[in-house]
């Protein structure tokens, strides 16, 4: 799957949620996310835990940009009676890199993932997600475009990394030895606990 993404640091979300109920956009609400990211050579690889209740493998791959970037990710459902095995199993096979805690308030306009974040320790940011899907990426970019001159986004500072990245530098984090990533260790690690999400 693809998506084109961007992500801004923002003070508070007052007027960001004002401008987003003008928009129209559909309110999902508030979630607790603990991502636990995993050092990995090729590739992007964390375990999400949301609310407790919800746990997904993602792995996704984008270049670190400044400005909006394509992502290409994949995400498995896991099924919450296997998360300690399968966690374990990560754990034999890749170092643990950093540990990103946040309250995510989740928005939709049209197929556009607006998340407001809390990040312990970093502060508050915007993150768009714009769903490729099966249509080009010229409509995309489209929608992508008009949510962005919607909410106003021009002037704010925008960030090429990850939470993990910008977390690992705050805290000085030894990146550990990154393993290669490969489609296979994923398929074995989760044919019995898990189901493409």
């Amino acid at each position: 799957m693809k998506n084109i993404e961007l992500k801004i640091s923002i003070k508070d979300f007052d007027e960001i949620n004002s401008l987003l109920k003008k928009t129209k956009a559909k309110h999902i609400g508030e979630m607790h996310q603990i991502d636990t990211y995993y050092c990995c050579e090729n590739n992007r690889l964390k375990i999400r835990n949301i609310n407790n209740k919800e746990y997904v493998l993602i792995s996704y791959k984008r270049p670190d940009k400044i400005n909006d970037k394509i992502s290409n990710y994949e995400m498995f459902s896991i099924n919450p009676e296997e998360i300690n095995s399968v966690q374990s199993s990560m754990e034999r096979r890749f170092e643990q890199l950093v540990v990103v805690e946040k309250n995510r308030d989740l928005w939709i306009w049209k197929d556009t993932r607006i998340h407001l974040d809390t990040v312990s320790r970093l502060g508050n940011f915007l993150e768009i997600e714009t769903i490729i899907g099966d249509r080009d990426l010229k409509s995309a970019k489209e929608e992508f475009n008009n949510i962005f001159k919607l909410l106003g986004l021009k002037n704010y500072k925008k960030f090429s990394n990850s939470y993990s990245d910008l977390l690992s530098e705050k805290l000085k984090t030894n990146s550990g030895k990154a393993v290669k990533f490969d489609q296979s260790v994923l398929i074995e690690l989760f044919t019995r606990a898990s189901k493409p999400a």
